[in-house]
């Protein structure tokens, strides 16, 4: 199935350890590596105190490349992600185990859309936010909601946030990817006349053999300026076609 939807990409940023700027991300999509992996934690000094200490780690990576993208007019936001604040949810989780008070923040952030609430916290950004949590698939479905809310609205753009981290070790027997610590923002806009434009779609057939999480190949498809974009999920083929 073809959204028959035509988008472009107005703006982008990304982030992973050792990958802090657009110069280390082109370099990285020329190459074959995988997505560095580390402790790093982006720098969010430029965030309000008080909202930053309430950050996870997820936190800090997901507002740190949606504050980076500069959009001319307030957007709408989708936040995809696979697990979330799952980090966040262990803590209660252990909390309640031994019978300790459980943090009401750490309540409130460990729900899943609370780092999209957190953005428009800190953007004062009083537009619509959806958030996504569709397995694997959750880029894919967040890029899926991103261009059909262009759909309903043309003139306005869309800020895809996806951001993602390993589990933590107790969780580690349900993870089914080396999935990587980043996170990827796409402002998303209408196709213009003579613009670089992108389509999507699905097929809801697997026809190839499943490769990991998608992010790594979507990001250099994007820095490589590819024509085409493939990945199969668990519930069929997705690609994503470039048109001049």
């Amino acid at each position: 199935m073809e959204t028959g939807i035509s988008f472009s990409v107005r703006q982008w940023s990304a982030w992973a350890p050792s990958l802090d700027s657009p110069e280390a991300w082109r370099l990285w999509a020329d190459g074959d590596t995988d997505i560095p992996k580390g402790e790093a934690v982006p720098d969010v000094r430029d965030l309000p105190a008080g909202q930053r200490r309430r950050l996870s780690r997820l936190g800090k990576i997901a507002l740190r490349v949606a504050m980076d993208v500069e959009a001319e007019e307030t957007p709408r936001v989708v936040f995809s992600s696979r697990n979330g604040n799952v980090t966040e949810m262990l803590s209660l989780l252990k909390s309640l185990a031994v019978e300790d008070p459980v943090s009401p923040t750490g309540f409130g952030m460990s729900v899943h859309n609370s780092l999209a609430g957190m953005l428009s916290i800190v953007s004062k950004n009083r537009e619509s936010h959806t958030a996504i949590a569709a397995g694997g698939e959750s880029l894919c479905l967040g890029l899926i909601e991103a261009i059909t809310s262009l759909k309903e609205d043309p003139t306005s753009p869309v800020l895809l946030l996806h951001a993602d981290e390993t589990l933590p070790d107790f969780y580690a027997p349900f993870q089914e990817t080396d999935m990587p610590v980043c996170a990827l923002a796409l402002l998303v806009g209408g196709a213009k006349p003579g613009e670089e434009a992108y389509s999507l779609g699905f097929s809801g057939i697997q026809t190839r053999v499943k490769k990991g999480d998608p992010l790594k190949s979507f990001i250099r498809f994007l820095l490589r300026g590819d024509a085409d974009w493939n990945w199969s999920g668990a519930e069929g083929d997705w690609w994503c076609r470039r048109h001049a």
